[in-house]
């Protein structure tokens, strides 16, 4: 199955777009001391909501919904606050580099001497997976920047790989098999949420 993308219009009334940690912690039963270790494997999550809608606006949704079947499709998510970067993201940026790993990226093809190409809470899409920006991003006289981000690299981007600025997307899955449902009032007027979570390819 294709992976699907949200339509267009309306745009969301309400969204909550947010990192799911992927933590182990363990208390001592001795002195109550606590221990937490990171582990890999943190998602990204999202709640939508719509506005209300008659049905000819309504049914692509119900249609993108009813596709999906439940869990077993794919569909590509993003923060719909957060669709381009605050930073200026001049130039072409690509991965400098193969190998890299971690929660820091070489990459190069920016604007040369150029502050702020990214700021903190900037998203952006490398090798499939979506980072968000921890530290703003300048580059050097060669237009090259080292970017640091949340969450670490699931896998190493191959060297030369682009990154997505402006409008980067992760790819989802429905959290639940009854996410396609709607409710509809008097006025034939719908009411549609549903919510996703990061699926690793």
């Amino acid at each position: 199955m294709a992976t699907l993308s949200i339509p267009a219009a309306p745009g969301f009334r309400a969204s909550r777009f947010g990192l799911i940690a992927n933590t182990q912690t363990f208390r001592s039963p001795l002195d109550g001391t606590v221990q937490t270790l990171e582990l890999t494997g943190a998602r990204w999550r999202a709640n939508y909501e719509l506005p209300p809608m008659k049905r000819a606006q309504a049914a692509a949704w119900t249609a993108f919904l009813t596709e999906l079947l439940g869990s077993a499709g794919r569909f590509f998510g993003f923060d719909p606050d957060a669709r381009s970067p605050r930073g200026s993201g001049l130039g072409g940026p690509l991965v400098n580099g193969a190998g890299q790993t971690g929660q820091s990226l070489i990459v190069d093809g920016w604007s040369a001497l150029e502050t702020g190409l990214l700021l903190p809470g900037d998203y952006f899409e490398v090798g499939g997976e979506l980072k968000m920006a921890t530290a703003p991003a300048d580059s050097d006289s060669s237009g090259e920047a080292t970017l640091a981000f949340t969450p670490p690299l699931r896998t190493s981007p191959a060297d030369g790989a682009a990154l997505t600025l402006v409008n980067p997307t992760v790819t989802m899955m429905l959290v639940d098999d009854e996410q396609a449902f709607w409710d509809a009032d008097r006025a034939s007027l719908y009411g549609i949420s549903f919510a996703g979570v990061e699926v690793f390819t």
